[in-house]
C-alpha cells in the first residue's frame, strides 16, 4: 500500500450529506436559523418561531444587496450580532465589472461551508481523474500593495489561509506546483516570471484550478514573451523578488521543445484537468485556452461567486448544486419560486440564496438553467447576469441574450456600447480575424431577434453593428482591471461593454 499524499487528505476530509434533497435542504436552512436566531436581522424576521421551509418564505423576504447595504456596513464598523451571530472573520468586494464592487461580510460557519464545497469537489476531481500522485496548481494572483481594512480593522480579502483552513492549507502547499509564498509578491512582472518557472519546473503537473480562462491564456503567451528570462533561470539560477531559484537541466530541455512547438504537452506531459469557468462569456475563451492543451480535460468550474458557491462540479463533470452549502431557491420569468426538488430540465431561472455570513433570501442575480441531475441533485448551467443589460434607446439587450449570439465566434468576442453614435461594436481579438469572419454576417441578424433592437435598427435609432478589432484584448482588458485594483485571478471578461469600459481598456492604451 502506497504511503498517503496530500491528495489523500482531501478524500478523508469531506462526507457526503444524507437523506433526500428536500430533507438536506431542510435541515441545511433550519440549521442555519437557530444558529443566527439571536442576530439582530433574525430576532426582526423571527427566526426562533420558523420551523418549515414555508413559514420561512413567509417571514422573510426575498432581498438585493442595497436592502442588506446599511446592516453590512453596521458589520464593517465592529458591531457584533447584526446579521449572524459571530464577528465578521472577513469581508470580500464583489468583482463588481458592471457596477461597484459590494461589501460581503463572511462569518465562521460561512467559510466552512464554502470549505466543504471545495473539498467535496477536490474529492470527486481526486477520484474520477486518479490524482493520487503529482502536484497541482491553484492560481495565485499578486497581493493588494496595500491590504484594505474596514474601519473597524476587519480585512477585506481573504487570505488562503481564512479561505481554505488551517487544516487544509498544509495539504495545499504541499500540493501546490507554485509555493504559495508567490500570491505575495506585489510586482506583477516578477510574479507572472516566479510562477512561469516553477511550473516549468513541475513535471508532474497533474491539475490547473484557475478561475477566468483568460488568466491561464494570458499566463501561457507569458512563456514565449519570457522566454529569455526564463531560458537565463533554468540554465544558471538566480534570484527574483528574494527567491532563490536553481537551474534545471530537465526542465530547460522541456521548455526549449515546447518553444518549436508550443505543444503543452512537451512541458507538462501528466497533467490530466483543467478547472476554470467555461460558461456563459467565458466559453469561448475557455474553448481558446484549451487550444493550449491538446488531451487535457476541461472541466467547467461551476456557479462560485463571493456571495455563495452555487455549484461545483461532481465526479462526472457535471455543476451540480451544493446541497449542503446553503438554502436554494430559485425564481422563473414569471415570478413563481422553486426549491431544488422542484426544478424542470430545460428551464431557466434566477438564483435566490440563504447563507451562514448573512445574506438570507438573497437575489445574487445570476441566471442558470437546469439542466438534469446526476444521483438526484440537480445540475445547473450559468448563463449569465440575469439583471445585467444593455439600454441605448429601450433595446434592453440582456447579458445571456448577447452571450447566445456570440456564441458562433472564437475567442475574445464583445459588445460595446457607442454612445456618439449611438449603436454598438463588436470587440473581436485581431489575431483571429480570419477564423471569425465567416461568421460576422450573422452577428447582426442575430442581435435583430430581439424586437427592440430590430425596431431601433429600423427608425434609425441605432446604427448598424461595426467591427474593431483589436491587438490582445485579453491582456489589455487585465491590465486595466488589475490597474484598478482587482486581483488578476479573479477578473471575468463581460459580454456587454459599457461605454466607459471600452474607452478604459482599449481607447486609452495599456
Amino acid at each position: 500500500m502506497s504511503n498517503p499524499t496530500p491528495w489523500h487528505h482531501f478524500q478523508q476530509w469531506y462526507f457526503h450529506g444524507h437523506g433526500s434533497l428536500r430533507e438536506r435542504q431542510e435541515k441545511w436552512l433550519m440549521n442555519c436559523l437557530r444558529a443566527n436566531q439571536n442576530s439582530l436581522y433574525g430576532k426582526e424576521k423571527g427566526f426562533a418561531a420558523i420551523a418549515t421551509i414555508a413559514s420561512f418564505q413567509q417571514c422573510v423576504p426575498v432581498v438585493e444587496y442595497e436592502t442588506l447595504t446599511p446592516l453590512i456596513e453596521r458589520i464593517a464598523q465592529g458591531q457584533q450580532n447584526v446579521l449572524f451571530c459571530e464577528s465578521a472573520q472577513a469581508f470580500e468586494r464583489t468583482g463588481g465589472s458592471y457596477s461597484g464592487g459590494k461589501l460581503i461580510p463572511y462569518s465562521a460557519r460561512g467559510l466552512a461551508d464554502f470549505r466543504h464545497a471545495l473539498t467535496g469537489w477536490l474529492e470527486d476531481t481526486i477520484r474520477e481523474h486518479r490524482l493520487t500522485q503529482g502536484h497541482a496548481y491553484w492560481a495565485l494572483s499578486p497581493v493588494a500593495t496595500r491590504q484594505e481594512k474596514t474601519c473597524s480593522g476587519v480585512p477585506v480579502g481573504a487570505g488562503d489561509a481564512l479561505y481554505l483552513g488551517e487544516d487544509n492549507l498544509a495539504a495545499f502547499a504541499g500540493l501546490s506546483a507554485v509555493p504559495l509564498s508567490v500570491g505575495n509578491v506585489e510586482d506583477m512582472a516578477d510574479w507572472q516570471l516566479l510562477t512561469l518557472y516553477y511550473l516549468l519546473c513541475c513535471r508532474d503537473l497533474r491539475l490547473i484550478s484557475v478561475w477566468s480562462p483568460a488568466f491561464l491564456t494570458s499566463l501561457m503567451a507569458g512563456l514565449q514573451a519570457r522566454q529569455q528570462a526564463l531560458l537565463a533561470l533554468l540554465s544558471c539560477g538566480g534570484e527574483v523578488a528574494g527567491h532563490s531559484l536553481g537551474a534545471d537541466a530537465e526542465a530547460l530541455s522541456r521548455y526549449q521543445r515546447y518553444l518549436l512547438s508550443s505543444d503543452a504537452r512537451l512541458v507538462w506531459p501528466e497533467l490530466a484537468v483543467i478547472s476554470c469557468w467555461a460558461d456563459a462569456a467565458s466559453q469561448t475563451l475557455a474553448d481558446e485556452m484549451m487550444q493550449h492543451f491538446p488531451g487535457v480535460c476541461l472541466q467547467p468550474k461551476g456557479l462560485l461567486s463571493t456571495e455563495a458557491v452555487i455549484s461545483v462540479p461532481d465526479k462526472h463533470g457535471l455543476p451540480t448544486l451544493c446541497v449542503d452549502s446553503n438554502f436554494y431557491e430559485f425564481v422563473a420569468d414569471d415570478g413563481v419560486i422553486s426549491l431544488a426538488d422542484e426544478l424542470v430540465v430545460g428551464s431557466e431561472y434566477r438564483v435566490i440564496v440563504t447563507t451562514n455570513s448573512g445574506l438570507y433570501r438573497y437575489h445574487t442575480g445570476d441566471r442558470v438553467k437546469c439542466t438534469g441531475e446526476s444521483e438526484g441533485i440537480p445540475t445547473l448551467r450559468f448563463i449569465g447576469r440575469g439583471g445585467v443589460y444593455s439600454d441605448l434607446v429601450g433595446e434592453k439587450l440582456t447579458e445571456p441574450f448577447v452571450i447566445n449570439c456570440l456564441a458562433s465566434l472564437c475567442g475574445f468576442a464583445a459588445l460595446a456600447q457607442d454612445i456618439a453614435t449611438p449603436g454598438y461594436v463588436l470587440l473581436l481579438d485581431s489575431a483571429l480575424c480570419e477564423r471569425n469572419a465567416p461568421y460576422l454576417n450573422d452577428i447582426e441578424e442575430q442581435l435583430c431577434s430581439n424586437p427592440q433592437y430590430l425596431y431601433a435598427r429600423r427608425l434609425g435609432q441605432l446604427a448598424p453593428l461595426r467591427c474593431q478589432f483589436i491587438d490582445n484584448p485579453t491582456d489589455r482588458y487585465l491590465c486595466w482591471r488589475q490597474r484598478q485594483g482587482k486581483r488578476l485571478g479573479d477578473i471575468k471578461i463581460p459580454a456587454i461593454f459599457t461605454a466607459e469600459q471600452w474607452r478604459g481598456a482599449f481607447q486609452t492604451g495599456v
